[in-house]
């Protein structure tokens, strides 16, 4: 078998930091190896993605004792610029990788830096954007492509590259389920049909675990284990059965019916369409109401975002109506709505921009004029409820992707908002974390306060909403009561939203006495 990668690190830490990043880390890569690394937030993973790659040293100014060597070669004496003859390499946020105006641009990049020819590049992006299932979106602006677009075109210049070894970070984590089963099934397609070796990260590897061959499970730095992919799957069912019938996470079932519900938003025939023509939804009519707890899901690109976007004010209906707390959402009024309502972006990147999280959390109670002793001790309610509280003296981009997700989450419910839109919440966290925060949205709801969750995580959409409403084409397909889910199975799976497996499991659970 033989051998293309060899990581021996015995310690990585940073300058100007207490804690070791990695430790005692020591595995082969193999060619044709699949290998799925899984773990908590900041247990290491995109560190050691970074390490492999050789942003680490290179880029980033990490202390380095140990040796990593790619096709033989030890990375500290191979230049960044040169690295893409042996990795591809895919990065957590889509956003750090798009560099071009549109997306026949964004793919051909690497190969005109290769300087082949124009027929062959041209036929490279064409063949790509098939494989990732762009074909057709060659001439479409990457400023109006949705959070899974953006990674699809991102995987299709990575992978026009055409390196012996791909590795990805989190490279499903803003696609819908039908992407995400797409993606995978073609990974594996490469794996086996070319040799294809691939290292990938994701939190949740349900999905993908049956392509692999490797799994590798970090904490604190340090790879603590490494299973078979069986052996993987068997702990993990045992742990999700457990959860299930303790019924710790069922939230949606028993969200109580309201008679006199008031209606805080009154969508009414909304549509919207981007500057570029493009159609973000199309003649929506929806009512919210006090105390929902409101799951809206679709494919990428069917229009949630937009919706989320359009009941905030950050865009306004090019037609239709929208009424947010019993007032029209037009520019006069914005200020004033926006002030009730708390947005929680798919990219915690849009929303933060402090220098602490002490500051960022308290930003929009000291607009607010509170108190210096009130800031402070709701600063520490919501960065303690978060997990965040040792760090709040911390710059936040020295955070995890997920940690960082955790701290917008904060610095939302910090001004105690009435209706709270939450644009993939758990994107990025580890499922511990991602069952707390929906947890915590649950707990919210009860108490009167309306939540508008979009989300590509179905289970999540089942357990703890009491709406679903699906999107699709840029329409609202369908508005349903999550306890009549059963009877509306047919058309969501026609739409590509399967909700079969999720309800046989909860449901054998159930039949177990949970």
């Amino acid at each position: 078998m033989e051998t293309i990668a060899q990581i021996k690190i015995e310690k990585l830490f940073f300058p100007q930091t207490a804690n070791t990043a990695l430790k005692n880390i020591d595995f082969k890569i193999n060619k044709g190896d699949f290998i799925v690394i899984t773990g908590g937030v900041a247990s290491g993973k995109s560190v050691l993605l970074h390490t492999i790659t050789g942003a680490i040293p290179h880029y980033h100014q990490g202390e380095l004792e140990g040796k990593v060597t790619l096709m033989g070669q030890d990375i500290k004496d191979v230049s960044l610029n040169q690295m893409s003859r042996y990795v591809g390499y895919m990065m957590q946020e889509p956003q750090n990788q798009l560099i071009s105006l549109d997306v026949y641009d964004d793919v051909s990049f690497g190969l005109g830096n290769m300087e082949l020819p124009m027929e062959q590049i041209d036929e490279i992006v064409k063949d790509t954007l098939e494989f990732v299932g762009l074909r057709g979106f060659e001439n479409r602006q990457t400023a109006s492509l949705s959070g899974g677009q953006a990674q699809r075109v991102v995987l299709a210049g990575v992978l026009a590259l055409r390196a012996p070894m791909l590795i990805l970070d989190q490279p499903t984590a803003e696609l819908d389920p039908r992407g995400r089963y797409e993606l995978y099934q073609r990974l594996g397609h490469l794996n086996k049909t070319r040799d294809l070796t691939i290292v990938l990260v994701m939190d949740r590897i349900e999905e993908v675990i049956t392509y692999a061959n490797r799994v590798f499970y970090m904490e604190e730095g340090e790879i603590v284990r490494e299973y078979f992919p069986e052996e993987y799957l068997k702990e993990r069912n045992e742990e999700l059965k457990k959860r299930f019938q303790n019924k710790s996470v069922v939230r949606g079932k028993n969200h109580q019916h309201r008679q006199e519900k008031e209606v805080v938003v009154n969508i009414k025939n909304a549509s919207y369409r981007y500057p570029n023509n493009y159609t973000g939804c199309e003649d929506v009519n929806l009512k919210i109401y006090q105390g929902d707890f409101l799951a809206v899901i679709g494919l990428n690109g069917s229009g949630k975002s937009t919706l989320a976007k359009m009941i905030v004010g950050l865009l306004l209906p090019t037609k239709g109506t929208i009424d947010v707390f019993h007032e029209s959402l037009i520019k006069e009024n914005l200020n004033k709505i926006r002030s009730r309502i708390g947005f929680l972006f798919q990219n915690p990147d849009y929303q933060i921009f402090a220098s602490s999280l002490r500051e960022e959390v308290g930003f929009s109670l000291k607009l607010r004029g509170e108190k210096k002793e009130v800031m402070d001790r709701k600063i520490d309610e919501s960065l303690e409820f978060v997990g965040l509280l040792k760090y709040k003296d911390l710059h936040p981009q020295r955070l995890s992707r997920g940690q960082r997700q955790l701290l917008a989450l904060a610095s939302v419910l910090v001004s105690d908002p009435e209706l709270i839109i939450a644009d993939e919440p758990t994107s990025g966290l580890d499922e511990n974390q991602g069952y707390m925060i929906m947890d915590k949205l649950a707990d919210l709801s009860r108490l009167g306060k309306t939540v508008l969750l979009i989300t590509h995580d179905l289970t999540m959409a089942q357990n703890y909403s009491n709406r679903i409403v699906a999107m699709y084409n840029h329409r609202l397909q369908l508005d349903i009561s999550t306890s009549k889910l059963k009877e509306h199975l047919k058309p969501l799976i026609d739409i590509d939203l399967d909700f079969g497996n999720i309800i046989s499991f909860n449901n054998r659970d159930e039949e177990r006495g949970g």
